[in-house]
């Protein structure tokens, strides 16, 4: 097949090339024009760049359609596009992009967006206005796993249960159904707040809806129609949701050898490599989300050039919209948004084995169908943050109060209640020239409302005062950064409570200091009990007749330092002689009688000794894309412990494996089995024997845990109840940690048939493979072979057995 001339030479060197489809021909476009597309033709979209750390160069190949575009166009478009990447060897991952609706990918290529002009190439060029923009609706839903997706512009779009983002270009609405979950609002409010710094350069407003959702003027108008709003159970159940997300990722099998579009399901989740065949075409379906065309490397060049037309077909056959993203892959160039849906993928040029090509970078994020816990042992490498300067620049603090802001006094500048969200405008000049930052902090008990105008009253100073020249920064109660630290030199203090409610009384209260410096320390109040203090930090204890520093054994020098700095800070009126210190272990009955008597702490070997060098690590595990996967977590705080997951903690002398109250039983499993192998390939020497496993369970955390999260919130889960409350009320064989082994020999038990094949699952039962559960005798009974040969079989082939015996 001869090259289109208008191909030659392209793709050769990094950078963007651009055609369009004039009267049925491939037209190369002046690069000026770069970014403006006329809703009335079809575009083919080439980016070349470098492969990173290679001089070979990669292409990602898109053929945009105009929602007015004919059809012939479109077949001229698709067309081309296989013949420009047969020319560049099949390499490229293509893309079919719709005007209105195009990937994240290929808006990244236009840096100042991109501009719909109307018409096309045989009805002229029309200008288009300067600073109008097309109206689009997301869709903000989920519980677990938000997902933002571009909806039909119309009131009949909204529900009560969910969010709404109305991007109108200059003003950006979010609109909060009554209904929708704290989640969706965080996510919506920052969705927003990126269109306008990212897609806006700043210049945009965001307006919050929440009281007036049935009526907003503005809203509607904007919107273009208005009417009933369907409720939250007509939209549907988050949970239900996620799990119909989950569902309608399916696998086909594409064949047109009849002479009409054949569909053969092959699987649903959870996808593995194999189920790809180099001969074949497949159709991966996620829902109207998008589908994705895998092209086998052995499929005909007429098979491939059907790819397109059967992606087409499968779009009407399902009755997705026109606009449903479908993205064209060749077998070896899969992406990773591609590679996520499978619960197994390893390439097949990958070697195995620690240390080599699985784990050259995302070395905790890696996953395949059984975890390589080897890979935990590689630490995560974190940046250091980049200081604009020393924190010694000009300063002002606001509080958000009632959907206001109110001015903060220079005497309490550092001082932030875990209930309040506060707004910092920092000023430092570089060469006679003002910089400015603003950071908006978001105290852990703060409500949703107080979070989400936090955001947008730093947006009001950044537009209206600053002229749209400050760097925004969202600061997260735990996560402050170390320049947001070094402003207050080493002096911030977390309060419980708000300003107006403080909790619990304040003539009684304990702080908590850690920190490793003058700059990054501070202190948090923490509940005023024994249960609250930790072997391994200080204490400061006030009450109105006396004060204690109290040193745990496993406190640094520079720890107890500050902690006396901090005392005199917080009690800058009491006397020297008011100060009493006292060393974990020989405190006195005075002591003990202030606090309320003796209880459980966290303490032990481990916490008893300054190991600030050998610091615990966090990972968390989750199979919500459909692969298992584990990640660690750096500098982390209680707020990382996720409920619908698993987390892993390694102290050194115990590991913990957290279990959320939502974890799913294959998570469960997944992550015991993890933690056991974490410590088997350990390089340092710790093996099961002389390392102590312990599975905990969200809300029944015992001290050993929580005394590795700076200022645990015990109301968070257990509603304010210490370890030994919960053992007394629950009972202790409830509530004590047991052995990961244990708990692992419950879930590789073998299971009856019939139990196998019930809605409800027995515990432990991988749904994906549940003839593994099967005693070799039933297995043989059922299937009418034996397992070794059963595992021979092809896959589509133990797939219809398993559909035939109801175990699919």
């Amino acid at each position: 097949m001869a090259l289109d001339p208008a191909f030659e030479n392209v793709g050769q060197k990094p950078g963007l090339e651009i055609f369009r489809i004039e009267k049925l021909k491939v037209i190369a476009q002046d690069p000026s024009s770069y970014g403006k597309f006329y809703s009335g033709d079809s575009y083919i979209v080439l980016s070349t760049k470098k492969k990173r750390n290679s001089p070979k160069l990669e292409w990602d190949l898109h053929f945009w359609l105009g929602k007015d575009t004919s059809q012939d166009e479109k077949g001229v478009a698709a067309y081309k596009t296989v013949e420009l990447d047969d020319s560049l060897g099949g390499g490229p991952v293509q893309y079919r992009e719709v005007q209105e609706h195009e990937s994240k990918l290929f808006l990244s290529y236009f840096k100042h967006g991109i501009k719909y002009l109307e018409g096309g190439i045989d009805s002229g060029f029309k200008k288009v206005e300067r600073g109008k923009y097309e109206t689009r609706l997301m869709h903000v839903k989920g519980k677990r796993n938000i997902r933002v997706k571009q909806v039909k512009c119309h009131s009949d779009s909204l529900n009560q249960g969910d969010v709404f983002i109305l991007d109108c270009g200059l003003v950006i609405f979010v609109w909060n159904g009554p209904a929708s979950s704290k989640m969706e609002r965080v996510k919506a409010a920052e969705v927003a707040r990126r269109i306008k710094d990212e897609e806006r350069g700043g210049k945009a407003a965001v307006k919050i809806i929440e009281n007036t959702w049935e009526s907003d003027p503005a809203f509607y108008k904007a919107l273009g129609s208005e009417g009933p709003i369907k409720t939250a159970d007509e939209a549907g159940d988050d949970h239900e949701y996620e799990r119909k997300s989950q569902e309608e990722t399916k696998l086909y099998r594409v064949s047109d050898a009849s002479g009409q579009l054949q569909l053969t399901e092959v699987a649903q989740k959870p996808l593995k490599r194999e189920h790809l065949e180099s001969e074949d075409c497949f159709i991966l379906d996620s829902g109207p989300s998008g589908i994705y065309v895998w092209v086998g490397k052995k499929c005909t060049k007429n098979e491939k050039k059907a790819a397109w037309t059967n992606a087409s077909s499968f779009l009407t056959m399902k009755g997705y919209a026109d606009w449903t993203p479908v993205i064209q892959l060749v077998e070896g160039g899969e992406t990773p948004l591609f590679k996520q849906f499978f619960a197994s993928w390893q390439d097949p040029e990958a070697q195995a084995g620690f240390g080599r090509a699985h784990a050259k970078e995302k070395v905790a994020g890696y996953s395949r169908e059984k975890f390589d816990s080897r890979l935990l042992h590689q630490k995560s490498i974190t940046k250091p943050d980049l200081l604009p300067d020393d924190g010694s620049g000009h300063l002002q603090i606001w509080r958000i109060e009632k959907n206001d802001l109110v001015p903060q006094p220079e005497d309490t500048y550092g001082i932030f209640y875990t209930g309040d969200c506060y707004i910092l405008l920092y000023t430092y000049t570089v060469k006679n020239r003002d910089h400015f930052i603003l950071y908006f902090w978001q105290g852990t008990k703060s409500t949703t409302d107080e979070r989400g105008a936090s955001a947008i009253f730093a947006q009001r100073i950044d537009d209206n005062e600053l002229g749209g020249a400050a760097v925004q920064v969202r600061v997260t109660q735990g996560r402050e950064p170390e320049h947001f630290l070094r402003i207050f030199q080493g002096k911030m203090i977390i309060l419980l409570g708000g300003l107006n409610n403080e909790e619990p009384d304040s003539h009684f209260r304990i702080f908590h200091v850690r920190g490793t410096n003058d700059f990054n320390t501070k202190a948090m109040q923490v509940m005023p009990r024994a249960a609250s203090l930790n072997s391994n930090d200080a204490f400061i204890i006030e009450s109105e007749a006396k004060l204690y520093i109290w040193y745990g054994k496993g406190a640094s020098p520079n720890e107890r330092t500050l902690a006396m700095k901090f005392l005199h800070y917080l009690c800058p009126d009491r006397s020297h002689s008011d100060i009493i210190e006292v060393n974990e272990e020989e405190e006195g009955k005075d002591f003990w009688a202030l606090i309320g008597g003796r209880e459980a702490y966290a303490t032990g070997k481990r916490l008893k000794i300054n190991h600030s060098d050998v610091p615990p690590r966090l990972f968390h595990c989750s199979n919500a894309s459909g692969r298992f996967n584990v990640e660690e977590i750096v500098d982390f705080t209680q707020e990382d412990l996720e409920e619908d997951d698993v987390m892993i903690l390694d102290t050194i002398d115990e590991v913990y494996v957290w279990i959320g109250a939502g974890a799913n039983a294959i998570e469960r499993k997944e992550s015991l089995q993890t933690a056991l192998e974490y410590i088997r390939t350990d390089p340092t020497g710790r093996n099961p024997d002389n390392t102590v496993i312990l599975q905990v369970k969200q809300g029944l955390e015992p001290p050993g845990f929580t005394g590795h999260f700076l200022g645990w919130d015990p109301e968070r889960w257990s509603h304010g109840k210490t370890y030994e409350d919960l053992k007394r009320e629950l009972g202790q064989e409830n509530v004590e940690a047991t052995t990961v082994i244990q708990e692992l020999a419950d879930y590789n038990k073998k299971h009856p048939y019939s139990e196998l094949i019930k809605k409800t699952l027995p515990k432990g039962v991988d749904p994906s493979c549940k003839e593994n559960y099967l005693t070799e005798e039933e297995f043989e009974k059922i299937f009418k072979m034996k397992r070794s040969d059963y595992n021979q079989l092809k896959q589509w082939r133990q797939i219809d057995l398993k559909k035939k015996y109801n175990l699919f």
